[in-house]
């Protein structure tokens, strides 16, 4: 996996959450990190989300380790423990972009205007899939990117707490096997019926194509996927076992159902 310096601290973001930092890299580019020492595991959840989301063709900013070099820290104030080691980073996009939870976005905006919007069918089924308790109408964590004069693009962000932010040595003790409520989804979002809506078939051509890509998917390439984690997380082999069988492949079965009972709680026409 792709892997880059820390050259210069830019800031520490004000969220309520896992409080990222910006650097800028040796790359030239601006990295958005998040590194263990706050919270293990909800670093190696955002590696697993993105990868995971990356495999099912869905938007997402590119993203890297990132090695936090020591002198780009010294003197800077932190909120929580300062960035170190070895961290997770996602790039910062292109365009301007500002989050789903601003309505003038997409109020009275004709639905031609976003690029691919029925990626928003996708990232809803992602999140019934790992159980993404952090993406909701009153939080979306999808940012909207500018990608032209006239258009733009969804991007989902932060996976933090997916898995139900369960401790992946407990997974195969609880039932694992439970629907997302309306509130917990982005189906009750208004884009979301705006995208349904207009997209008409092709919204259900999409969702066949990430349930298919959901249900087909093998422990072998789960395997593959979980082997971006790096070494220096020191996640074990038992942990990694029990988040690909007591839960990505426990529920990858349970999709497409659950997808159709949020459609009805939403009251959205099922074909």
């Amino acid at each position: 996996m792709r892997r880059v310096k820390t050259e210069r601290f830019i800031k520490q973001m004000e969220t309520q959450g896992s409080v990222p930092s910006v650097f800028e890299c040796s790359d030239g580019e601006t990295w958005y990190i998040k590194h263990i020492g706050n919270n293990r595991q909800h670093v190696i959840n955002e590696l697993i989300g993105s990868s995971l989301l990356q495999f099912l063709d869905l938007p997402t900013p590119e993203i890297a380790l990132v090695e936090v070099v020591p002198d780009t820290v010294i003197d800077e104030e932190f909120d929580r423990k300062p960035p170190q080691g070895l961290a997770f980073g996602s790039k910062q996009l292109k365009g301007q972009s500002k989050s789903l939870d601003k309505r003038d976005l997409f109020q009275h905006q004709e639905m031609c205007k976003f690029a691919a919007p029925q990626a928003l069918i996708g990232i809803v089924l992602f999140d019934i899939w790992v159980y993404n308790t952090d993406r909701a109408p009153h939080n979306p964590n999808v940012l909207v990117e500018e990608v032209g004069i006239n258009s733009c693009r969804l991007v989902a962000i932060d996976h933090a707490v997916i898995f139900e932010d369960k401790e992946y040595s407990r997974m195969g003790r609880s039932m694992n096997n439970l629907p997302p409520t309306i509130e917990e989804s982005l189906i009750s979002h208004p884009l979301y019926r705006d995208v349904h809506d207009s997209f008409g078939l092709f919204s259900y051509d999409e969702a066949d194509r990430v349930l298919g890509r959901i249900e087909n998917v093998t422990e072998s390439e789960l395997c593959d996927i979980l082997k971006v984690i790096p070494v220096e997380w020191d996640v074990k082999d038992i942990e990694k076992e029990s988040i690909i069988k007591h839960y990505l492949l426990l529920r990858k079965n349970l999709v497409r159902g659950f997808y159709q009972q949020l459609l009805e709680d939403a009251k959205i026409k099922i074909p």
